[in-house]
């Protein structure tokens, strides 16, 4: 049997414009703790998700330095959570999603009709962005929600999460997060249960206003293709000879 091939895209900001949400969250949590706000362009440097593990080494920066596994302290990352969502609800912004990326339908469409499986990876709750996709018009195009159980901690779980229910799969992970984007590529190493199935990730860098990250970050973090819009996503994947797989376990 052929394996399948899932496109994984992150939430916040290859399906959803999050960062310009971001950034007035973390300037008021920065500010709460009498630190300076970031500006756009600085955001974009280190902007992560969840909050807190880019917001706690600009928070405890002497701590970070003594001990950079300080951001996996869970009473810290509860304290900056809970000042995030103090102010999220402040704004409105734990009932109402942000709007779209431009051609996020039209993407998902073309990924379906070249025989992808699109996946949807969050750090946050899958019932809040489920709804929020179903609000949209654009739940039934994702085959699963990779959701915080699976990306807490670090967002190789997520990937691999795929691969404990599929062993046979290939991953193309889609993301304007360079954290994404080293994870996906730390995965190359990996096998899977005792067959020794090697795990395919094709990392995927969208470089977008939308991007948590800008392209020079994004680049650092050497994905395997860098893309500037949602439209020369599946042209460039066929150039690089990933569709005729996922086509073949298709029966396309």
């Amino acid at each position: 049997m052929s394996a399948e091939t899932f496109l994984v895209r992150t939430m916040s900001d290859t399906v959803e414009t999050d960062i310009q949400r971001v950034h007035v969250i973390a300037n008021e949590v920065l500010t709460r703790y009498k630190k300076s706000p970031l500006s756009f362009e600085q955001l974009r440097k280190v902007a992560d998700g969840p909050f807190d593990l880019f917001l706690i080494p600009l928070i405890f920066a002497q701590d970070y330095q003594r001990d950079p596994r300080i951001i996996f302290n869970e009473r810290k990352r509860q304290e900056i959570r809970n000042h995030a969502l103090e102010i999220a609800r402040k704004h409105g912004y734990d009932t109402t999603p942000p709007e779209l990326v431009p051609g996020i339908e039209g993407s998902l469409r073309a990924a379906q009709e070249a025989g992808l499986a699109n996946i949807l990876m969050t750090t946050g709750g899958r019932r809040f962005q489920h709804h929020a996709m179903e609000r949209h018009g654009i739940g039934g195009y994702f085959r699963e929600i990779i959701d915080r159980d699976e990306t807490y901690f670090v967002k190789e779980q997520g990937i691999y999460h795929l691969f404990r229910k599929h062993k046979k799969a290939q991953v193309i992970l889609l993301s304007g997060t360079s954290s994404y984007i080293r994870a996906g590529n730390n995965l190359e190493l990996c096998t899977v249960g005792g067959d020794g199935d090697r795990l395919e990730v094709y990392t995927v860098a969208l470089a977008t206003p939308c991007s948590y990250n800008d392209e020079e970050t994004l680049s650092a973090a050497r994905p395997k293709l860098l893309i500037r819009g949602l439209d020369e996503l599946i042209p460039k994947l066929r150039e690089c000879g990933l569709l005729g797989r996922a086509a073949l376990a298709k029966g396309l």
